[in-house]
């Protein structure tokens, strides 16, 4: 109410002697001056405490999975930011709304609620809100892996809050870059990305510690190890642990990036036990499982190393699958969402069609009226072409009688220009035959100049030649020398196999280039059958050396009569001294009984042979050749006479046609399942036609190796 009017109304009631009326009328009108005063102030600060309010509620709800609550005091506090003219506490809500929906699986709703605020946010050109905008989307982006979009929305940020707002951090969106480059690995990036966030003005204390700590995961990300100089390193990581730490003390608590970090702390102080400790005390079993690998190898602990790294596969495979299952509904969802969107545009389109369709019909009754108006116009231009051509006629009289005066002016003129013209003649004669002699000058040198550059061309034309013709044969002697390295290789497998009534036994080698790394061989003692199947890591010249060796190790092994585990025992600490480029091989090895039909075996890392169409269980045994002194465990099957027995390598199972489908197991399984009483060459020959048939003229990406053996009863 206006305080003019509530000071008339109430000096009606004041006492009406003159001194007293006029000093309670001053005294009223000073308490309501500063009551009016008063009055925005409490209005403020009560709004001001129902924003804080709000705010606390949402960060409360955040990281709750109650959806309805969380929109509904999200939008409540975005009324009141909105009412309080806040336009940062607004857009932040909103941002947050975007936000909550990506983090809980809901990530295309999440992308469209941040195209929507940005949307909002230019048609009312609110710069905080654009670049809010802008930096939610490249962090829903970066969340559906879609990095690219999310690095170039965050660049844009930075620029637009650098132009914008100069004296504000854009540390969030420098920190959100650089976490996208060391998620793919590249550690450079990454340092500088973090380093360009600690040189932001007014940069926040939550923010340089998170800047420090993806600093110092990229330090030990590097530590994995390609490190030259330990010491140097040790003194980088000691500086970037002890920044991170004054920034942990000023922040006044950890990031998530904490636990980690302290594991590696503990690491690089060679204290394995407690890094341990806090290993077991992460959330992540993905993070738990590779870092426990890499501190049992630190240890020399390689059996351990191997069954916690094979568990951070495992863990990494489910979680990809997760991942890409989610992104499938997502994707069906955005494709839904955009059938509905295409349908709206076309009855849009249609109706623009109906209005073109009547503005068109007005255009047509336009033109009518436009062609009887030209028609008009085309008779009265008829008539002006009349008259016109009166005055065209008129003006040819009078040329004409021009024409006869001008005939003898003429006359003189070309007897004048006969003259002049004579002397023209002799002096352009003169000045041709300077051109014809200059001419031939000319051309003879060029002539001259032309036959020696032909002469060079001939020259360089020769040299050419004798280099291709020597690298030719180089390549010829190169291709003549694998030939023979082929040859020598295939002559170190069996070719020739037993003609025996109690053994059908038959094998396959088929390298992917010229030489190969798988391998295969059996030898025959009195009437204990000994034999092994292999593939040895990488292809080419080094894989054929390695799987040489092998070869001969395993003959050499089984005319001692050892027993299969303890072949692999020893391939494996022969083939790992001095194993320096890493090298390994996965083989099956056994011993059948010819007689009894008794079987042991012993599965190195290698592919589960089929018995009879099964899949047989077998120990998670190790790759030959990684690390020395494992102590590999044997299995056995009583009785396998009359069965099957199928062992191969990869290139069976995992040979790709032009649609990138590998052949798969359960269709060996099912082509096994029916030759079952097939002969093992048979057997090898059908698998050769299969896979050959599923490439369908693609070429081999990996050596195939096939052996069949049945004890015949």
């Amino acid at each position: 109410m206006n305080i003019a009017l509530i000071f008339k109304k109430m000096s009606v009631y004041l006492p009406q002697n003159n001194l007293k009326h006029q000093l309670m009328k001053k005294l009223i009108l000073l308490i309501l001056i500063l009551v009016s005063g008063m009055i925005p102030t409490w209005a403020q600060s009560a709004a001001a405490d129902d924003i804080a309010q709000l705010q606390k509620q949402m960060y409360q709800l955040y990281n709750k999975n109650d959806e309805t609550a969380f929109v509904d005091i999200t939008n409540k506090l975005k009324v009141a930011a909105q009412k309080a003219g806040d336009e940062r506490t607004f857009y932040k809500a909103w941002a947050n709304q975007a936000l909550y929906f990506a983090n809980h699986q809901q990530r295309n709703k999440g992308q469209l609620i941040a195209k929507d605020m940005q949307q909002y946010a230019l048609n009312h050109d609110h710069k905080y809100g654009i670049y809010t905008g802008t930096h939610v989307m490249g962090t829903i982006q970066s969340m559906m892996g879609d990095y690219q979009e999310g690095i170039q929305n965050f660049k844009k940020a930075i620029s637009y809050l650098h132009e914008n707002f100069p004296k504000e951090s854009a540390a969030a969106s420098w920190i959100e870059l650089a976490r996208i480059s060391l998620t793919n690995r590249k550690i450079h990036q990454a340092i500088q990305d973090a380093e360009q966030a600690l040189k932001e003005p007014n940069i926040s204390a939550m923010h340089r510690l998170n800047a420090w700590s993806v600093i110092c995961l990229s330090k030990v990300d590097t530590a994995l190890y390609h490190v030259k100089d330990a010491a140097e390193y040790q003194k980088e990581f000691d500086y970037v642990w002890g920044e991170r730490e004054k920034a942990k003390k000023a922040y006044g608590r950890d990031d998530s990036s904490g636990p980690v970090i302290a594991v590696w702390r503990k690491i690089n102080d060679h204290q394995y036990d407690e890094a341990i400790a806090l290993c077991n005390k992460l959330r992540s079993p993905l993070f738990r499982n590779d870092l426990l690998s890499l501190i049992h190898k630190r240890k020399g602990d390689y059996r351990n190393a191997y069954f916690t790294q094979q568990r951070y596969w495992e863990l990494r495979d489910s979680i990809n699958s997760r991942r890409n299952n989610h992104l499938l509904m997502e994707m069906t969802a955005t494709m839904d969402l955009g059938r509905v969107e295409l349908e709206a545009k076309e009855l849009k389109l249609r109706n623009q069609q109906m209005r073109l369709d009547m503005a068109a019909e007005e255009l047509e009754n336009k033109k009518l009226e436009e062609e009887a108006l030209m028609l008009k116009l085309k008779n009265r231009d008829a008539e002006l072409a009349n008259a016109t051509m009166q005055l065209e006629n008129d003006r040819l009289e009078t040329n004409n009688k021009n024409l006869q005066l001008s005939e003898y002016l003429s006359k003189m003129h070309a007897q004048e220009e006969k003259e002049h013209a004579h002397h023209i003649l002799i002096a352009a004669g003169g000045a041709i035959a300077l051109l014809v002699i200059c001419f031939l000058s000319f051309y003879l040198y060029r002539r001259q100049l032309s036959a020696r550059r032909l002469k060079h061309a001939y020259h360089q034309l020769a040299v050419a030649y004798d280099q291709l013709e020597e690298t030719t044969t180089a390549k010829e002697r190169i291709e003549s020398e694998l030939r023979i390295a082929r040859d020598i290789q295939m002559s170190m497998v069996p070719q020739a196999f037993p003609e025996r009534s109690d053994l059908d036994l038959y094998g396959l080698m088929s390298p992917a280039k010229e030489v190969g790394g798988d391998l295969y061989s059996f030898e025959i003692i009195d009437n204990q059958l000994y034999f092994c199947l292999g593939d040895v890591s990488g292809k080419g010249v080094p894989a054929s050396l390695f799987m040489a060796q092998a070869i001969r190790l395993f003959r050499a092994m089984a005319k001692q009569r050892r027993k299969p585990c303890d072949i692999a025992n020893r391939l494996n600490n022969e083939l790992s001294e001095n194993n320096d480029n890493g090298m390994f091989v996965t083989m099956f090895i056994g011993e059948a009984d010819l007689t009894t039909g008794h079987l042991y075996y012993c599965n190195a890392g290698h592919n589960p042979p089929l018995l009879d169409g099964e899949f047989i269980e077998v120990e998670s045994n190790a790759p030959i050749g990684l690390w020395p002194e494992l102590e590999y465990v044997g299995e056995e099957i009583d009785n396998i006479r009359g069965k099957m027995l199928f062992i191969y390598t990869d290139g069976l199972n995992e040979a790709e046609n032009q649609a990138q489908e590998q052949y798969g197991d359960d269709q060996l399984q099912q082509m096994m399942q029916q030759m079952k009483s097939d002969t093992a060459k048979q057997v090898i020959e059908a698998f050769s036609q299969s896979v050959e048939s599923h490439r369908n003229g693609i070429a081999p990406n990996d050596d195939l190796t096939m052996l069949a053996i049945r004890c015949i009863v």
